[in-house]
């Protein structure tokens, strides 16, 4: 509307104005002249409501920036809080919060409220999503989606998400490792439950115990969060997902393999066996790849050995073993590359810092030896400890024995 007035008062009556003064004059109008709006305030029955909210955290990792996204829940009458960091966000991520909600607090309230996510509501077909839908029959909670453009519907989550990104955040932003970051949240949510709250007689967590008498049980059967597909393999034993490639064993024949996401892994299955499990990154420029996938075809291929991409991305340990110890030979490298099919590669680098702390020689024989050594089985002490007493001899019977004797 600004702009429009703004067009009219320069072009067709010609005065100079700008379009910030005409813009706040609409607004001053709209102020003084629009209807006052009026908002009901709700008091839901105890354990009947709970509120979700999906936010992004940008918290430093190691010597990285990373961006996570963080799935708060709340309930409304305690103001018992929740949440937990994903690496990615998405259908798999929501559903998960609401599992491990569920499952910490032992309950599933009536109804839960959301904004118009994505993955809970299609705003362009005007309803809930199939997959979330079937999702929240197994669990036995209805889901309610809030109007467009209204926060004061599930203000509670909003003030949470923003809250709990204080409370956790504000003071500590950086972490080592992914792990200590999710830790840490789950640290200082425990905190923010045990500490008075606002308006409430109990903290977060006694009145939790109020609330979950009046909520539905947990389903009897575990819901399985995952997304299950066919997927083709291409001429790098290789399979797509999320514009990220994941290795599959090059013994594997078929074309198409079933792929499982999870949350946080990829499972690649075979019929009823899972021939392969990688951690799940989404756009991930380089492929997440397993040398113990391809020893057999460098077996085929040796010279394939040097160049290739997926034995770059080994530990430098075992590449540095290669260029130097073996000389770059893929012949007499490729035995003791078998032995990180036969174990793995981290017990493999485990034994190189132990031949390296005691200054052996690393060959074949002595990486073998360290990597399957039997455990030297502990001699048990010779001790019973009041199994059994003996009396103290009597002499002087045994001199009589002996004195009898020689009569």
């Amino acid at each position: 509307m600004g702009e429009y007035i703004h067009q009219l008062l320069t072009t067709r009556d010609g005065y100079s104005i700008g379009y910030t003064t005409v813009k706040d004059e609409v607004r001053r109008f709209k102020r003084e002249h629009s209807f006052r709006e009026t908002f009901i305030e709700q008091e839901p029955p105890v354990g009947w409501r709970g509120e979700f909210d999906f936010a992004d955290v940008v918290l430093g990792i190691g010597r990285e920036e990373c961006t996570f996204s963080c799935g708060g829940m709340v309930l409304p009458f305690s103001l018992y809080r929740f949440g937990r960091l994903f690496r990615h966000s998405g259908h798999l991520e929501v559903v998960q919060t609401h599992i491990d909600f569920f499952n910490e607090i032992g309950a599933v309230p009536e109804t839960i409220f959301y904004d118009r996510l994505g993955v809970v509501y299609n705003s362009r077909l005007k309803r809930l999503n199939d997959n979330f839908l079937r999702f929240a029959v197994h669990c036995g909670f209805t889901p309610h989606v809030c109007n467009a453009a209204s926060p004061q519907e599930k203000g509670t989550d909003e003030q949470t998400v923003g809250y709990i990104r204080r409370y956790a955040f504000g003071e500590r932003d950086s972490f080592d490792t992914f792990q200590e970051a999710c830790q840490w949240l789950s640290t200082c949510i425990n905190e923010i439950n045990h500490l008075p709250a606002y308006r409430r007689d109990l903290t977060p967590a006694e009145g939790l115990e109020v609330e979950r008498a009046h909520m539905k049980p947990l389903p009897s059967l575990e819901y399985t969060n995952c997304h299950t597909r066919r997927a083709t393999l291409n001429k790098y034993s290789m399979v797509r997902y999320e514009n990220t490639f994941y290795s599959v064993p090059t013994t594997y024949r078929d074309r198409t393999i079933t792929m499982q996401a999870y949350v946080d892994t990829i499972r690649l299955i075979d019929g009823e066996q899972v021939i392969a499990t990688h951690p799940r990154r989404s756009n991930s420029p380089d492929p997440i790849s397993d040398i113990r996938h391809f020893i057999k075809t460098f077996h085929r291929k040796p010279e394939a050995l040097a160049n290739s991409k997926v034995f770059n991305q080994c530990d430098p340990r075992l590449t540095h073993l290669f260029t130097h110890q073996c000389r770059g030979d893929p012949k007499e490298f490729l035995p003791i590359l078998d032995l990180v099919g036969d174990t793995s590669e981290e017990a493999f680098c485990g034994a190189l810092d132990l031949l390296s702390e005691e200054n052996m020689p690393i060959t074949y024989d002595t990486l073998r030896f360290f990597l399957f050594q039997n455990p030297v089985q502990m001699v048990e002490p010779f001790d019973f400890l009041d199994a059994f007493s003996v009396p103290e001899p009597d002499l002087d019977t045994y001199d009589d024995l002996l004195m009898g004797w020689r009569a």
